[in-house]
């Protein structure tokens, strides 16, 4: 039976009780000496219950935060994922032989700020750069064709640039639930010479994947192919050719020697929507697309990839999104009142390597 914690009423009560039988009277007056102090020993337990609280829930993996968290990661090796500078190439123009020096500082118009990695000479009226973001994450991220700016002049360095291509993507620091979970999975999934669990837990500790597939046998005997989602910002996303080249890097030093394993980033499977819904609110609008939303990370699977759970009877994902799950997620949205699913018409199943991404979803005011 769970210890149910006293309130801080409770625990008042419980000492005027224990004082007034102690001495032997009927009653403690409100503003007296004795109410005092039974208010001051109650709050003193009151704080111990609560640090009780937090210590018990330090004690197991599953609910430990902060550096509690930290020491058990360091247990179990699993440590927690730190956030990433992103870095990328950048493109101006000058006076031939002008020197842009390295910690010279760019500056986009959101005042984030990007430091020259090392000195690069003006050739022919340009320059090529490799830049560092001064902050960390997946925030300081440009899209190729961005604009920024010296944050201070550079004699005979125009002062824009331009970016020209990413070499690393900034990833967030990994969130304490993330982690919680890796060593829960380690806990249960001990490391066994290269099973799927053990592929599974290798391309997690790489910075911004949140969801990992494993193909065993895809190529033949001896193969082992990975594939796998990344979190960028809130969103899941298809991983990018960098991405994929970093969690391949990280297989390749974990896996058993005499394994050939290959990293892919899944195909897409857009589904778009089409829903007719009552009422047609911008709020109605927003909570439907939350629950849709929701519903694809938790269902959506890499269609082909095996089941880790049913892997000794080795079934594998048919990465279906069902007809029934879709409408149950559009009904569990506040304030729905009534649906009409027009498309899809029929339950959503992706081809080996493609997983279901949710498209555009377009709403109609069901009458």
């Amino acid at each position: 039976m769970a210890f149910a914690r006293p309130t801080l009423k409770e625990l008042v009560a419980r000492v005027r009780s224990d004082i007034r039988a102690a001495l032997q009277i009927t009653a403690i007056l409100r503003r007296s000496f004795l109410s005092a102090i039974s208010r001051a020993i109650a709050g003193v337990a009151n704080s111990l219950h609560g640090h009780l609280t937090f210590i018990s829930k330090q004690a197991f993996p599953d609910q430990a935060t902060g550096v509690y968290l930290k020491r058990w990661g360091s247990i179990y090796g699993v440590p927690a994922r730190e956030a990433t500078f992103s870095k990328m190439t950048i493109t101006g123009t000058g006076v031939n032989g002008s020197i842009l020096a390295s910690a010279d500082l760019f500056q986009i118009d959101s005042g984030l700020t990007y430091e020259v990695d090392e000195n690069v000479e003006v050739s022919a009226g340009i320059y090529t750069a490799n830049v560092t973001a001064v902050t960390e994450g997946a925030g300081s991220n440009l899209a190729n064709g961005e604009r920024m700016s010296l944050q201070s002049p550079v004699a005979g360095i125009d002062s824009n640039a331009v970016v020209a291509s990413t070499v690393i993507e900034g990833e967030n620091s990994e969130t304490e639930l993330a982690q919680q979970a890796r060593i829960v999975r380690r806990i249960q999934f001990p490391p066994a010479g290269g099973n799927v669990f053990d592929y599974i837990a290798w391309a997690l500790e790489v910075s911004g994947v949140s969801r990992v597939w494993v193909f065993p046998g895809n190529r033949g005997q001896g193969t082992v192919d990975v594939s796998f989602l990344e979190l960028d910002a809130t969103d899941e996303v298809i991983p990018g050719a960098s991405k994929v080249a970093e969690v391949q890097e990280k297989i390749d030093e974990s896996k058993p020697v005499t394994a050939d394993s290959n990293v892919f980033a899944p195909n897409s499977l857009t589904i778009p929507m089409t829903i007719k819904l009552k009422p047609n609110t911008t709020a109605t609008r927003l909570a439907v697309s939350a629950e849709l939303k929701d519903l694809f990370i938790r269902d959506s699977q890499v269609s082909g990839a095996a089941d880790p759970d049913k892997i000794a009877s080795g079934d594998t994902f048919d990465g279906i999104i069902s007809i029934s799950k879709i409408n149950e997620a559009i009904s569990l949205a506040t304030d729905e009142e009534d649906h009409v699913l027009v498309i899809p018409t029929a339950d959503i199943g992706p081809d080996q390597g493609y997983i279901a991404v949710l498209g555009t979803i377009t709403f109609q005011t069901l009458v």
